[in-house]
Parts: C-alpha cells; structure tokens; sequence
C-alpha cells in the first residue's frame, strides 16, 4: 500500500503509534494490572510470530512508524527476539521498543538489543524490597533493578521507568525519595503514571502532590523529555543524570494528542484504551493477503478513534490491563 504518511483520524490526530500485546500472562500479580482470579490467555489464543509480524508490517504499510510490544510480560515469550529482529528489519519502523517488569530482562537485554530493539520501559513501583514484593505479588525488586543495569549497558536508550501513583504510599520519604536520588545518580527516566479508572479499585494519586513533594527536596525545573514522544511532562532535578516525568490521564488528560491504536494479545485492535469498539484481526490475519487486510483494519479503526476515552455511550470498558496490553 505504501502510505507515505501515517493515518490521519476524524479529530485531526495522526496516527503514527501501535501497540502490539505479546501475551496476557505475567509473572507478577500487580492488583491494579492483574488482579487475583483473572483468566489468562493460553499459548493457542494469542497471536502467532507471523501474526504479530504480519500486523506490525501493515502497520509500517499505512505509514505507522512507531510499535511498542506490551503484555502482561511480553519476555514470557521465547520468541521475542525473533519478533524484535523481524519488525526492527521492516521498512518505515522508526521507533521499536518495549515494556516489561524486568524481571527477566538481565539475561536478555543484550540479544534484544543485537535484533534491533530500540528502547525499553520496565515498570517499577517501589524501590524497597518488601513493598515491591506486596505490591508485585512477590516479584524480586533486585532482578527488576538487574534488569534495568542490563538495559543501560546493552545501549537501549532511553531506559524509562514507570511507577503507578496508586494510594498515597509514595508521598512517603522512604518510597518517594529514592527514586529521585536514582535519577540523580543515572541516566534514567522515571515516569510517575495516575492510574486509570477501574483497575483493581486502586485509589489514584494525583501528580500535583507528587510534584510539590519533590520541590520541597529538590531544585527542580522542567526539562526535554528523553525522546520516544508520549504524553508525559519531564522535569529534571538540578544536575541530575536522568529526568523524572509524569502521565495524567486523570488530572490533565491528553486525549486531545492521543496518537495510537492497541492490538491486544488474542488479535482484538481497539481505538482507545476504554473503548467497546474492537476490531478482530484473525480473519484478516488468516487472509490470502494478510498485511492488506490488517492494514485496512488499521485505518478503519483509525477513523473509529474517539475524541477521548468515556465518549462512547455507557460504560467504559473496563477490563484488567494485562488483557488489553497496558
């Protein structure tokens, strides 16, 4: 098809960014991702390494440059190296990267960067151990951190970690200030992230009161953001090595920029994060022609994209995040 612009939608926004859930299983157990008794996927319900390289390419076809690979925890996939090579090789893929917990990244970073992976986010909650455990469901805070070590000297950059502000745990000295002293010491970027409506009745913290608790430690004074695009607000504590940044959907939502479109791990595209509107991608994806059909997929759920998430008639869609891929 050949687009040599990405999509435009009804609202004026360009659609250049596609995420692409590699699976809906998690070694972790985060209560507003994945809460206790959630059904996950099985091994025969999501997409295959040609599917999830045949919807990337018709994503490149319709001029979408830029795809995350999400999940649950897409490093659960023995084949994630395949898929980073295979996408990172396609014509008009500018920006490829990916999000994790980082708890098996230490080991894999290295190759994933060798196939072509551009850049990583490992999501990160708390820098005290016996907190990242509760909050994680047991996950190891010093694998995750591992992982993160890895991820900077294998050259994926930039290396963004996000936290989820659920409950006022964070305002808290001993959980707030450590992220900022890891800023100040590395080239890292922590992204400080409102959790959204719905997920596991979390209580949401808004990014202000963060911001103001920093101010009262610091010197800090708003900065470039580290590249990647997104919607997130970067400041920069004087003289620090990295950035700290903030996402809020809920306090100051940027729907008004929103440029993506989500293909969840079972093959569903979706407009918009909350949206009831899906698009299956299995019978195109099992057409003669594959990358022409998903690609027209792609621009029809392009036009179908609201103008912000709760538009829609009724409720919002809401459903654990490890399903509809972060």
């Amino acid at each position: 098809m050949g687009h040599s612009r990405a999509p435009v939608d009804r609202h004026g926004r360009r659609v250049e960014y596609l995420r692409i859930s590699l699976t809906e299983r998690c070694n972790l157990r985060c209560v507003y991702c994945r809460p206790a008794g959630v059904d996950e996927d099985t091994a025969a319900d999501v997409l295959s390494t040609r599917n999830v390289v045949n919807t990337a390419r018709a994503a490149a076809s319709v001029g979408i440059s830029r795809i995350r690979l999400t999940g649950g925890e897409p490093l659960l996939r023995d084949d994630l190296e395949e898929i980073v090579s295979a996408i990172a090789a396609l014509p008009g893929i500018a920006d490829l990267s990916l999000t994790t917990n980082g708890q098996g990244l230490a080991s894999r970073a290295a190759g994933l960067a060798e196939a072509g992976l551009h850049r990583v986010n490992v999501s990160l909650d708390s820098l005290v151990p016996e907190t990242y455990a509760a909050l994680t469901g047991g996950g190891d805070l010093a694998r995750s951190l591992a992982g993160v070590r890895a991820a900077l000297r294998a050259g994926l950059n930039p290396v963004k970690v996000n936290v989820v502000m659920a409950g006022r745990r964070l305002l808290e000295e001993t959980e707030l200030r450590p992220f900022a002293e890891w800023v100040r010491a590395e080239p890292i970027h922590v992204r400080f992230i409102e959790v959204m409506p719905g997920c596991g009745g979390a209580a949401c913290l808004p990014a202000d009161e963060v911001l103001a608790r920093l101010r009262k430690w610091y010197d800090v004074e708003p900065a470039a953001g580290p590249g990647g695009g997104g919607p997130a607000k970067y400041f920069r504590l004087r003289g620090s090595a990295g950035t700290i940044g903030f996402i809020t959907p809920l306090s100051a939502p940027f729907c008004d920029h929103c440029n993506r479109l989500r293909v969840n791990a079972r093959g569903e595209l979706m407009p918009c994060l909350f949206s009831r509107r899906r698009f299956d991608l299995r019978a195109a994806l099992d057409a003669e022609d594959p990358v022409s059909a998903v690609a027209e997929e792609l621009l029809r759920a392009a036009l179908e994209k609201p103008a912000r998430y709760g538009e829609e008639p009724g409720p919002l869609e809401l459903r654990a995040m490890h399903a509809i891929g972060g």
